[in-house]
């Protein structure tokens, strides 16, 4: 017991003196030769100021002029608001005359596939082909009446444009009664799809534009383009409708002539294209029931489309009638 308790000692005396000679390694490399002590009191030079810093400091605060700040800040928020609403306006303007157009564009093609045009595409090529005697007259006659359709739906969005105004289609696109007016249109269209009754003109004025598309040179194709429009109404009618009324609900004031030219366009270029390469009709599939099922599809878009104008309705006046399980 005693030998561990020497041994225990001595173990204790050699570590102190290896901690002793370590922290007086480490104590060596400061060195204090530079460090000098005072007694704790400035002088007057370090304390105060010289007389010609002070006047220095003075003279270069007298140009100084100082504001609460709400100046600057309104200036600063209103340079850089105005390019803000430049760029929400510029930007807002363009995807929705590009929306109204590819509307157009689709609904052409949908017009293009229902029973009142799709049969005629045949005759009117076989018209073109016999008629002109020439391919190259054939392809310049059949240009002509693309031109010519184009020209016909374009101005008739032009004419809504300015029989309504901008002013006016704005205020449509914001007023709750015309909304529920527009539902009750397009209902109406829906159910001229599902066969309940059909959509005509006139048929004095029709037969009268008809016996003037007999005429030759471009009075006579002229009219054979406005006889097709009229003719054509029973069908495209009501996707001309939904074009109009959904370009008039987003209040742009050229919506109805860009949504008339996407149409339009779909609706001429096939005509073209086969009068082009007439040996593409040998491709297309023959007219039968599957013109009226495409009839009854765009019918369910046309209440679909009709429901959202109800909806805008139902959210001004807080009807609570179209809630997400109504819909659901």
């Amino acid at each position: 017991m005693r030998l561990f308790v020497k041994f225990f000692v001595v173990l204790q005396i050699a570590i102190i003196t290896l901690f002793n000679s370590s922290f007086a390694q480490q104590d060596s490399l400061i060195s204090f030769d530079d460090v000098e002590f005072t007694d704790g009191t400035s002088s007057e030079a370090d304390i105060v100021p010289s007389t010609t810093d002070s006047s220095t400091a003075l003279e270069s605060t007298e140009g100084l002029v100082f504001s609460d700040g709400t100046d600057s800040l309104s200036q600063d928020t209103t340079a850089a608001a105005a390019p803000v609403t430049e760029n929400m306006s510029g930007t807002s303007a363009k995807p929705s005359l590009w929306g109204i157009f590819l509307a157009g564009l689709l609904g052409g093609f949908a017009a293009f596939i229902m029973p009142c045009i799709f049969p005629m595409v045949p005759l009117t090529v076989s018209f073109f082909t016999k008629r002109a005697g020439s391919r190259a007259r054939a392809i310049a006659q059949a240009l002509l009446y693309g031109l010519f359709i184009i020209v016909i739906y374009v101005a008739l969005g032009m004419l809504i444009t300015i029989l309504f105004g901008s002013d006016a289609l704005n205020a449509l696109s914001t007023n709750g009664v015309f909304n529920f007016l527009f539902f009750l249109v397009l209902v109406l269209f829906a159910a001229s799809f599902f066969g309940a009754f059909e959509l005509t003109l006139p048929s004095s004025f029709v037969n009268r534009i008809d016996a003037r598309s007999d005429q030759g040179g471009l009075v006579g194709l002229f009219f054979m383009a406005f006889s097709l429009a009229l003719v054509s109404f029973s069908c495209t009618g009501p996707i001309i409708g939904t074009l109009l009324v959904e370009a008039a609900s987003k209040g742009e004031r050229l919506g109805p002539a860009v949504g008339m030219l996407g149409f339009s366009i779909a609706l001429a270029v096939p005509f073209v294209l086969f009068a082009v390469f007439p040996s593409m009709l040998k491709s297309l599939p023959k007219s039968g029931g599957w013109l009226n099922s495409v009839k009854v599809v765009l019918g369910f878009l046309e209440l679909a489309l009709a429901l959202k104008f109800l909806s805008n309705v139902d959210l001004a006046y807080h009807w609570n009638w179209l809630d997400r399980e109504v819909f659901l």
